[in-house]
């Protein structure tokens, strides 16, 4: 089998900058690593004859070199493509962090081939060359291609193409690099806040993956990352209450965590005990003052609290229900103040809108109410599911509390519930 050389009607230096200049629009296209640098390696191929172009990176289990992304190579020939440190022409540039031209594989033992993907051609006619792809100074995989030089071209200008597309190409992995890193430091900073706040305060804890409920630990590390004010909403029993003690034990704040209830006392004693002397306010100082059902809170006293927002300190976490909306159309609820309190948003599903969560969160109910060992039947299960839960979590848990009392140890089963 033979291959054709570049064509040649084009002048060569113009080529390589619309070659380079397409390379450029390339990698800053995607985030995504193969879907940046896989057109890369398809330009080198359309204006540079560059065949069978790879990128190899170095895995960091095994310290060995593997081809993530190539053009011109089949799945399985890309599979094939694993180098030890030294091992062949890409393991010398990565060992050395030095370029390699090959003038003709045929002739060059260090060339080992190792894909396959050269079978058939006439191996004294291609060149190989690779690079070092750097990230400050570090060698942390290679670039590689195939060429079939023409008369009159010189290898060393594609070894320089090929170093600077490397060079462009090496702000893909720092990319990619970064990703990863910041993907893995969210999911330990998610495992990190299910942990403590099961521990803390026990399930329902933060159970369920449904897409909303998910959403809502989104929204929980963002806060616990600031200060500004956040309104958790949704209806009675969703866990509200859960989620601030949540973004406050998630957060860096000093100070304690001071819960008002907002629609459980008279206006003279709201005041005294959110403003008064040695009141909540004074007492959240540096912490996280909480208040419950705050569209329960007076006219007066919303114009008190719209004053300590402005303080900045305590953090104020407010939590309501659907009849916030209400209030603010009907001018019961400061317009002024919502908007303050809403900086940061949070909604907490009903179960309605994550049915999904139903029997995880029952499971762990039970296991805390009566033991990792107990377990509903699958019929008991069935029947959790088909029910409304308009009480939401709070209601849940009440009946898993009465079906472990019934069940006396054993089995929950669907009379049970």
């Amino acid at each position: 089998m033979t291959e054709s050389a570049t064509p040649r009607s084009t002048p060569r230096t113009v080529r390589e900058l619309r070659a380079l200049y397409r390379v450029s629009q390339a990698v800053g296209a995607s985030l995504d690593l193969t879907e940046a640098v896989g057109p890369v390696l398809r330009i080198l191929a359309e204006e540079l004859g560059m065949q069978r172009g790879t990128l190899a990176l170095v895995d960091p289990g095994t310290g060995e070199l593997v081809i993530e992304v190539a053009h011109g190579l089949t799945p399985a020939e890309i599979r094939r493509g694993r180098y030890r440190v030294g091992e062949g022409v890409m393991g010398r540039v990565l060992e050395r962090g030095e370029p390699m031209v090959i003038p003709s594989i045929g002739a060059e033992p260090l060339f080992l081939d190792r894909t396959g993907a050269r079978a058939g051609l006439d191996r004294s006619r291609v060149a190989f060359l690779c690079v070092p792809v750097k990230l400050g100074g570090e060698t942390v995989g290679v670039l590689s291609a195939d060429r079939l030089p023409a008369a009159g071209d010189a290898l060393e200008d594609d070894l320089r193409v090929l170093q600077v597309v490397a060079a462009l190409v090496a702000q893909a992995v720092r990319t990619q690099r970064q990703l990863r890193s910041d993907r893995r430091a969210l999911e330990e900073e998610n495992r990190r806040l299910r942990e403590a706040f099961q521990e803390r305060y026990g399930p329902p804890a933060w159970v369920g993956q449904s897409p909303a409920r998910a959403a809502v630990w989104d929204q929980v590390r963002l806060a616990a990352r600031g200060r500004s004010p956040a309104l958790i909403t949704g209806a009675p029993g969703t866990g509200r209450g859960f989620v601030a003690r949540a973004i406050h034990a998630a957060s860096a704040l000093p100070g304690p965590f001071v819960e008002v209830p907002c629609a459980e006392r008279e206006p003279a004693d709201l005041e005294r005990a959110l403003f008064g002397p040695g009141g909540a306010a004074e007492r959240a100082a540096g912490g996280t003052l909480y208040l419950k059902d705050v569209e329960r809170l007076p006219p007066d006293l919303q114009a008190v609290l719209l004053r300590l927002l402005r303080t900045g300190d305590p953090r104020i976490v407010a939590s309501a229900g659907p009849e916030l909306a209400e209030a603010v159309r009907r001018g019961a609820f400061r317009d002024d103040l919502y908007r303050r309190l809403a900086a940061l948003p949070i909604h907490v599903p009903s179960l309605s809108e994550a049915q999904a969560d139903v029997v995880p969160l029952a499971r762990a109910l039970l296991a805390r109410l009566a033991g990792q060992a107990a377990r509903f039947s699958e019929e008991a299960e069935a029947a959790l599911r088909s029910r409304a839960w308009p009480g939401n979590v709070a209601e849940l848990e009440g009946v898993v509390r009465e079906a472990a009392a019934r069940a006396g140890g054993g089995e929950v089963r669907a009379e049970h519930v």
